[in-house]
């Protein structure tokens, strides 16, 4: 250990594709990081005088005095940090996601700043594309990696708020050569890393604008909808549509369930030519729909000279495994 180093708790906090936020998103964004490690840093007992932070443009570097028990960052301060961070982003279009590595060693102190091995080793394992990729495979917003000491040393005992289960190990490749760093994901029982099956797909919920990539708007980073988008609408549930090239047991069909509000169903195909859009699904060809949302009456298609009339909704005549085919249209229509 170089003369003037000192043992201290380590700490680099990184944002989740921050190169992506426009100029005022991004100091808005800095604004909030802020807020919520000093909160935490006060909540975990942490004084100003206890703390040197340097700040990195995206996040920030610290040292933390030896008297703060590492344990107290790992449980207390982390703890704090998740929950405040989950509150916040409740409000934001795009939520704020952070990478935390924390370890303990020797770091030194000039009028630059902080310097030594074990400084670069935390920076790299925040880092990490091994780090980014648990923190994009979990689908939330926090990640904290560990090095193998500080697991050794204090994770794998526990302490308050530190469960010693809820971390997982992982290879990860640093410049200087591969270590074995520890994964945690707080909210998560146990984090996915390298190796667990399914790893390498995405979770459901992670988009572009809300589990990193894609490029931020001022309005989507205030918690506004973006251009475009609706905040009030969710998009629906793409396994519940029919395919893009539709029934694949009908070329050039797609087929649609549609509920006329009388309490009838209705299985809707269509054929050819042009297309109707309803409520973002796009049916293509001639539609014909049969009623009408709360209608008492619903008109039903006839077929060369035979007319059906109407029928009232109440009206049983009409038998229910009947297919009409409108020869005007060439839809089918089953009224189910």
């Amino acid at each position: 250990m170089a003369d003037g180093a000192v043992y201290k708790t380590l700490m680099s906090v990184d944002t989740r594709e921050s190169g992506s936020y426009l100029d005022g998103a991004k100091r808005r964004m800095r604004a909030r990081i802020y807020d919520l490690a000093h909160a935490s840093f006060a909540a975990a007992g942490v004084a100003r005088s206890m703390l040197h932070l340097e700040d990195r443009g995206d996040g920030f570097i610290a040292a933390v005095d030896a008297r703060i028990p590492p344990v107290r960052l790992l449980g207390t301060w982390l703890a704090e940090m998740h929950q405040r961070q989950r509150v916040g982003n409740e409000d934001l279009a795009r939520r704020l996601g952070l990478r935390v590595g924390l370890h303990v060693g020797p770091v030194e102190h000039d009028e630059e700043g902080l310097s030594g091995h074990a400084m670069d080793l935390v920076c790299r394992l925040a880092d990490s594309p091994v780090t980014r990729t648990v923190l994009d495979r979990s689908g939330r917003d926090l990640v904290l990696v560990v090095s193998a000491s500080l697991h050794h040393e204090v994770v794998r005992h526990g302490g308050r708020f530190v469960e010693p289960s809820a971390y997982r190990s992982a290879r990860v490749a640093l410049k200087e050569g591969p270590v074995t760093a520890w994964f945690h994901v707080p909210g998560e029982a146990r984090p996915r890393v390298p190796g667990d099956e399914g790893f390498d797909t995405l979770p459901v919920d992670a988009s572009s604008g809300e589990n990193g990539g894609g490029a931020s708007t001022g309005a989507e980073a205030e918690g506004r909808p973006g251009p475009g988008k609706d905040a009030g609408h969710a998009a629906p549930d793409p396994a519940g549509r029919p395919a893009a090239d539709g029934d694949p047991r009908v070329p050039g069909t797609e087929a649609w369930p549609v509920d006329t509000g009388s309490g009838a169903h209705w299985d809707i195909k269509v054929e050819g030519g042009t297309s109707v859009v309803q409520d973002r699904a796009t049916f293509r060809g001639p539609v014909r729909f049969g009623g009408g949302g709360g209608a008492d009456h619903e008109d039903w298609p006839t077929r060369g000279d035979r007319g059906l009339g109407g029928r009232g909704a109440g009206d049983d005549s009409a038998p229910n495994d009947s297919r009409r085919t409108g020869q005007d249209n060439g839809s089918t229509e089953n009224p189910r």
